[in-house]
């Protein structure tokens, strides 16, 4: 996403939240290490305490705690792009998770651009119509090195390979073709 916005001329302001997500020493790395080949500053909010707080009214310890997290994000990220004077959000939002995550789907999130509007900001989501073999194709194309992406689950320093996303990711990397570039996991298919 940071490769296709600086791509299209933007100056991308990454921010990133930690809402006490199992994976989320590994996904800050991650952010940091993609920043810096790209050059820009990536800032950490750190939500952990909400985060735990909604995770114990859920009956199960979950990977990720907080329900409905792209709403919480937009809207902290309108605090943000208001403090800071930016006019529009930008989420990696696919077709893939539209499809599976009630907080991704385009009737959700209709009701927030439109009080963004009402804010002077905008929310792009310039992946919302792509599904994640095809981010993963586009990914290649720009240069992404995907040693330094993560999108393991449980947080681990290897990605374990079995979990929900690992599996969605594999799935991807396979239909993109790509199965070669992608990361090394701690349990094979």
């Amino acid at each position: 996403l940071l490769r296709l916005l600086q791509r299209a001329g933007h100056a991308p302001e990454p921010f990133f939240l930690d809402y006490a997500q199992r994976a989320a020493t590994q996904e800050w790395r991650s952010v940091l290490a993609q920043c810096g080949q790209l050059g820009i500053a990536a800032r950490r909010i750190p939500m952990g305490e909400l985060g735990e707080a909604l995770g114990e009214l859920r009956p199960h310890r979950f990977h990720v705690p907080v329900l409905y997290r792209n709403l919480i994000a937009i809207s902290v990220a309108a605090s943000a792009a208001g403090a800071l004077g930016i006019p529009h959000i930008c989420m990696g939002i696919t077709a893939d998770d539209a499809a599976v995550d009630s907080g991704s789907r385009a009737e959700t999130l209709a009701p927030l651009r439109n009080s963004l509007a009402a804010l002077g900001r905008t929310l792009l989501l310039p992946l919302s119509e792509l599904t994640k073999a095809e981010v993963v194709a586009l990914g290649q194309d720009l240069g992404v090195e995907w040693n330094l992406s993560y999108s393991c689950l449980l947080g681990r320093a290897q990605h374990c390979g079995v979990c929900p996303q690992c599996l969605k990711r594999r799935e991807a990397f396979r239909r993109a073709g790509l199965r070669s570039v992608d990361v090394q996991y701690a349990r094979n298919e």
